[in-house]
């Protein structure tokens, strides 16, 4: 598998290595094969004889098969692995019942994959030379004729060199650990699969990934080109360092978002209708728009009205639900280039407050409702955006912020597509992956709340002046007095901020 060595400055995407680097390498091509043993998840032992060049089975590959058998049974459905390497993933995944495809930019390994394939009974897997880097290695007819897959895998380069000016690693074998490219490799996948269009509505793509990424920065990426994301499995190595496994998908594609010029309410659109859970509505104007506690929502000439059927969280409660869908909103907001000394700020516990050095106000809230019948209970989270103002500004009882303040990149299209990747990556469910630990998004979303209690200026609860102490588990927070009395609140309507204009 290569995974980041570069044959010239087009066929992947990093830098070359140097003159030392190639002559190593062609030394050790010329060099005897190596023999080695690989024990797949089901206990299938197969032996392998490979050139120096091509990346043996590791631990990385047994962790990346091991997510593999998760999905079940392939039943003939397509799927593509890109740096089949030595073959035995792509093998693994034929014994496993899916019509395989596979690719490499190494000659080597496609030709010691094709060999241990036929070898091994499995001649139908389809291995061609070719892949995806900034300018694909051989045209897309050529790596990958089929127009798209069900699944598609990638045991990715995961380590990374602090500068160009290191010593790169000659051979493939080890090269294939470092990811040189110059920009993300996670990037240029994802942006491919998109342009190229590789994944199926219902598909999944399983990335292996390294520790320069946090979750929440690797939800970000998949949003940025339509996709949601979450990862799904961890391998610590003996020194500490992890991998992950990222799997990809298209965001709720069972129920793709449904567009309404005018609604009463989309939050009582589907709390009160036969919505299946997944589901998600936008509207263009809101007759009957509230926020919390009843609240009218005043329309903007450009808004963003948009609410999702979920599941509530187990680990979560609903305070903390909230706290996480104010988080989201504030991440789309960040996605993009900023107008110059602009800031966003989560205020406790989901509205957003946008600051700029003239103006400031609330561009954003979040209303979480849950109706039961029986033992069924219906969960609905509502998200209303402020874009722009508009001839007629709305009128309202407090001070209104537009998203336009922040950038004029936050179109509503744009912002109903982020928005719709990064709830199905925190809350849709799937039969091929397990539900969202929530500890990473919890704890960012906790950071941001906290800033937003440092970027006021001044916080008082019933005419005392109080000071921000901390924010608990449940969601609640912990303020004090000047007496150093504390308090706990779990509602903010009797919270009365300030913030300073940037």
């Amino acid at each position: 598998m290569n995974k980041g060595f570069a044959f010239n400055n087009y066929a992947v995407s990093g830098p070359l290595f140097d003159d030392d680097s190639v002559a190593r390498e062609l030394e050790l091509v010329a060099g005897e094969t190596k023999s080695m043993n690989w024990e797949s998840p089901t206990g299938e032992l197969f032996s392998l004889h490979l050139p120096h060049t091509v990346y043996p089975p590791r631990e990385d590959t047994s962790f990346l098969a091991k997510n593999l058998l998760k999905l079940g049974p392939g039943k003939r459905r397509r799927c593509l692995e890109i740096g089949i390497g030595s073959g035995v993933l792509s093998l693994f995944c034929h014994r496993q019942g899916w019509e395989v495809s596979a690719c490499d930019v190494n000659p080597l390994a496609v030709a010691c994959a094709k060999q241990f394939l036929e070898s091994n009974h499995a001649a139908g897997v389809k291995v061609r030379e070719g892949g995806i880097g900034p300018k694909n290695d051989g045209k897309l007819e050529q790596w990958s004729p089929n127009d798209n897959y069900e699944l598609i895998f990638w045991n990715m380069p995961y380590m990374r060199v602090d500068s160009n000016e290191q010593a790169h690693l000659g051979p493939f074998e080890e090269a294939a650990l470092i990811d040189t490219s110059n920009t993300s490799l996670i990037s240029l996948t994802l942006l491919n699969i998109k342009n190229l269009s590789l994944l199926k509505k219902t598909g999944l793509v399983m990335l292996t990934v390294g520790e320069q990424y946090d979750e929440n920065e690797l939800i970000n990426l998949c949003a940025k080109y339509g996709f949601a994301g979450r990862v799904v499995d961890k391998l610590i190595f003996g020194d500490g360092e992890q991998l992950r496994i990222l799997a990809v998908w298209h965001p709720f594609s069972r129920y793709p978002l449904v567009h309404k010029d005018v609604v009463r309410s989309t939050n009582l659109e589907l709390l009160h209708n036969d919505w299946p859970v997944g589901s998600s509505l936008a509207a263009q104007h809101q007759t009957d728009g509230y926020g919390r506690y009843n609240r009218l929502w005043a329309n903007a000439a450009q808004l963003v009205a948009c609410s999702w059927k979920i599941k509530l969280p187990e680990k979560l409660t609903p305070a903390t639900t909230q706290i996480v869908l104010g988080f989201l909103v504030k991440q789309s907001f960040e996605s993009v280039q900023r107008t110059p000394k602009t800031n966003i700020v989560l205020k406790w516990p989901n509205d957003l407050i946008v600051l700029t050095p003239e103006k400031s106000g609330k561009v954003s809230g979040v209303l979480l409702e849950s109706v039961s019948n029986g033992e069924n209970t219906t969960t609905v989270a509502g998200i209303g955006i402020n874009i722009s103002e508009g001839e007629k500004p709305a009128q309202h009882d407090f001070f209104i912020g537009y998203a336009d303040w922040f950038s004029d990149q936050l179109t509503p299209s744009y912002m109903k597509a982020q928005l719709h990747c990064r709830m199905a990556s925190v809350f849709e469910s799937r039969v091929d992956l397990p539900s969202m630990n929530f500890g990473s998004i919890k704890k960012s979303a906790f950071r941001a709340i906290k800033d937003g209690f440092m970027a006021s200026n001044n916080l008082n609860y019933r005419n005392r002046t109080m000071t921000f102490r901390r924010l608990n588990d449940d969601g609640t927070i912990s303020l004090a007095d000047s007496d150093e009395k504390e308090v706990i609140i779990d509602e903010g309507e009797s919270l009365q901020w300030s913030f300073e204009r940037l």
